[in-house]
């Protein structure tokens, strides 16, 4: 991976942006209802600290091997045979993220505003556009991702003007669902933000100290946090308990109710803008798959096994074409999240405390 330039600090931040912003934003007012009620904002702050702690340990980890990313650490960890067996497990989990991301914003495409397109052709479009984007390299990546950032100020200006519809009660009182509740509701938080794990890809390819690097990260994870508290804060104080069990996506439901007067259905504007988002998603997980079957197969450039990832990411997404079936697929992600994002990061980091000498120095 040599091959590949350094990205600036302000390019890792918006990286990370991109990476944890995604298809939860618009369902998560909706499934923390069911468990913390008028408390889902502080579910959604709790989940926010659970997730910067991941990155502290994933931080520690790689501060241990500062020129390595996390399929050179598997190698040097454990060794040629069984480091190549947990990057194909990364690998797969990674194009099952890809393809649930994939399938997710189809699904929810095609019930707002393009009824009568077939799922696979609209499949077939992102596909297309992330295969373009994700054979590129880093620093290609990071320019598209911070251009597209832009993006989140209309975003934030439509949520922003639902506002004027808040009923202030609605979410009283806060603590209706109980304290255990609103920790259950976390879960589910902290599920909708993943994507900070792609620090463990390109953490090597920053520029400046550690420290800046942790900065950047934090700051990153931090406005995702306040962007979904926001978001979810808003749904609670427009939409009541029982409305709230009823839409799936309410921040569609919320766009579709506002009237702008120049345009009459803002949803028709803020789903496309949403819609580059997920391809950035989509994006970093194509990517860092290709990049570890480039390690798997010791190849210096990731780009010609780009297609090949889109092709099963694209195959895997079509599978599923039942609700039932589509959560099933949705709950193997959510485990398989939990074993390679917080479990495998977290146990790498206790093994590398029994290597004493950095990557890179003499033996």
């Amino acid at each position: 991976m040599s091959h590949e330039k350094m990205l600036s600090q302000k390019q890792f931040f918006f990286f990370i942006i991109q990476a944890q912003i995604g298809v939860g934003v618009l369902s998560l007012p909706h499934a923390l209802n069911s468990t913390a009620k008028g408390g889902s904002f502080i579910s959604v702050l709790i989940a926010g600290l659970v997730t910067q702690s991941i990155i502290f340990f994933m931080y520690f980890l790689l501060k241990k091997f500062p020129e390595l990313n996390l399929f050179h650490i598997l190698l040097k960890l454990f060794g040629p045979f069984i480091g190549r067996i947990l990057i194909a497990c990364y690998i797969i989990h990674f194009i099952l993220l890809g393809a649930n991301i994939m399938l997710s914003a189809v699904d929810i495409l095609s019930s707002w505003i393009l009824v009568s397109t077939p799922k696979w052709v609209l499949m077939l479009l992102f596909s297309i556009m992330t295969f373009y984007l994700a054979k590129e390299k880093l620093t290609v990546l990071a320019r598209f991702f911070t251009i597209s950032s832009f993006l989140f100020i209309p975003l934030i200006i439509f949520v922003t003007y639902g506002l004027t519809q808040a009923q202030f009660e609605y979410m009283l009182p806060l603590f209706e669902a109980g304290a255990l509740n609103i920790l259950k509701g976390a879960q589910d938080a902290t599920v909708s933000m993943y994507g900070f794990e792609m620090m463990l890809i390109i953490f090597p390819f920053i520029n400046g100290s550690n420290k800046q690097k942790l900065l950047s990260i934090t700051l990153a994870n931090s406005f995702v946090t306040l962007f979904y508290t926001f978001v979810v804060l808003t749904c609670v104080m427009v939409f009541n308990s029982n409305q709230l069990d009823l839409i799936p996506e309410p921040v569609i439901y919320l766009m579709k109710s506002l009237n702008f007067y120049i345009f009459d259905r803002a949803d028709i504007i803020f789903l496309p803008i949403w819609a580059i988002t997920i391809v950035c998603s989509t994006v970093n997980y194509c990517y860092a798959s290709a990049n570890g079957l480039a390690i798997f197969f010791n190849r210096k450039n990731h780009e010609k096994f780009t297609v090949y990832v889109n092709i099963f990411i694209f195959t895997i997404a079509l599978i599923p074409v039942t609700p039932l079936a589509m959560h099933q697929f949705n709950l193997l992600n959510i485990y398989s999240t939990y074993i390679f994002i917080a479990l495998i990061p977290i146990a790498l980091m206790f093994l590398s405390l029994f290597v004493k000498r950095k990557a890179g120095e003499p033996i």
